[in-house]
């Protein structure tokens, strides 16, 4: 797998410890996601997805912060796995050497901490940008999609390759109509209706632009209107729904 310049000498500055890995994990995620060439950006996303990873683990050890006293915690963790107690031992030995350092090192990770969320799963900066170019009034649902597709996957981190795959692709913020969605004109019909709706409330459904979202809307409005005892969809019901 070809490697940009750029990206290859980010990794000659690298701890040397640290360096088979990052290779290894490259190839392994490039072949993975169809990429012909490793560059600096690809390089940052996989970055990402580590460092949160990693965040979440030290979260789970019962850490707000990353701190000296986190690698011990680790290696008791990892007791049953020699090779990651002594890639945390190498870790804490080289920044024990880099104690001006030190202070830097820690803000960094500190950021990825602070990234992991209460409740949910944890989101990249990159997967993050996917979500933020779905229409406003249909990101929550799209959440709520992409993390079960995460959790189906046992993906313990949100990337822009799990939003491809739950979505099938995320475009553009398109141009919307006053009803809230993208403006087509008339004439398609919503497709996988099993009871009647009104044609303002069908409108609306229509034009959510994701198809999974725009299922998934559909079958949780149709399970309202059944639960309620409703032989027919119309705008209320749709927004009551949805939350609205």
């Amino acid at each position: 797998m070809p490697w940009t310049e750029e990206a290859r000498q980010r990794v000659e500055n690298a701890p040397p410890f640290v360096r088979p890995g990052i290779l290894k994990l490259m190839q392994k995620r490039a072949r993975e996601r169809g990429r012909s060439i490793i560059d600096s950006e690809f390089l940052t996303e996989i970055r990402n997805e580590s460092m949160l990873r990693v965040a979440k683990c030290i979260r789970g050890f019962g850490f707000e912060e990353l701190s000296m006293d986190a690698f011990e915690v680790a290696k008791a963790k990892m007791r049953r796995l020699p090779r990651k107690v002594a890639v945390i031992e190498e870790i804490k030995a080289f920044l024990g050497e880099r104690t001006q350092k030190n202070e830097m090192v820690l803000a960094k990770f500190q950021r990825y901490l602070e990234m992991i969320p209460g409740r949910g799963l944890p989101w990249t900066e990159e997967a993050l940008a996917q979500l933020e170019r779905a229409p406003a009034f249909v990101r929550t649902l799209a959440r709520q999609t992409i993390e079960a597709e995460a959790r189906r996957r046992g993906e313990k981190v949100v990337t822009p390759e799990v939003v491809e795959h739950a979505l099938g692709g995320v475009p553009p913020h398109p141009t919307l109509s006053p009803t809230g969605g993208e403006d087509k004109g008339e004439g398609a019909a919503a497709e996988g209706l099993t009871i009647l709706w009104s044609a303002a409330a069908e409108e609306r459904l229509r034009h959510i632009p994701i198809p999974a979202i725009r299922r998934m809307v559909l079958e949780r409005v149709e399970a309202h209107a059944r639960e309620q005892g409703l032989t027919v969809v119309d705008l209320d019901a749709y927004e009551v729904a949805l939350g609205k």
